[in-house]
């Protein structure tokens, strides 16, 4: 298989339930600020210290805290937060969520979720959200 068999031909103009897309931090900014209907974010990391001003904060790595302790306060997180959208760190340098199967996970989650990226320019297991000028 070649290398541009494995990259995603098509961007995505918006990110929906059960089909996620990555997206850089400045870009997720940018794109979220234009949408006309403001939905809260929070952002799925590893630690607070890089949450942007106007995002919320869920953990999704604890010390001690297994798989299913990290998704009953995602379970908690749907029910306090019913509009709001995940967004899902995956940059550089970032531990991953501790959850079984985390694709599965994206992919059948009830609300909204973008992927956080350093780089959204590569090649990525999901497509990239490219908002219509």
């Amino acid at each position: 298989m070649a290398d541009e068999d494995r990259v995603w031909q098509h961007s995505q103009p918006m990110p929906m339930r059960g089909s996620p897309c990555v997206v850089s931090e400045a870009n997720a900014i940018a794109y979220t600020s234009k949408l006309p209907n403001k939905s809260r974010i929070f952002l799925f990391s590893d630690s607070d210290r890089a949450v942007p001003a106007d995002w919320g904060y869920i953990a999704s790595v604890r010390p001690g805290v297994p798989p299913e302790g990290i998704m009953a306060e995602i379970d908690a997180w749907l029910r306090q937060y019913p509009d709001a959208w995940l967004a899902v760190d995956m940059r550089v340098g970032v531990i991953p969520p501790a959850v079984h199967n985390l694709e599965e996970m994206l992919r059948t989650f009830p609300r909204i979720v973008i992927i956080i990226v350093s780089d959204d320019t590569r090649d990525h297991d999901w497509p990239r959200w490219e908002y219509p000028l």
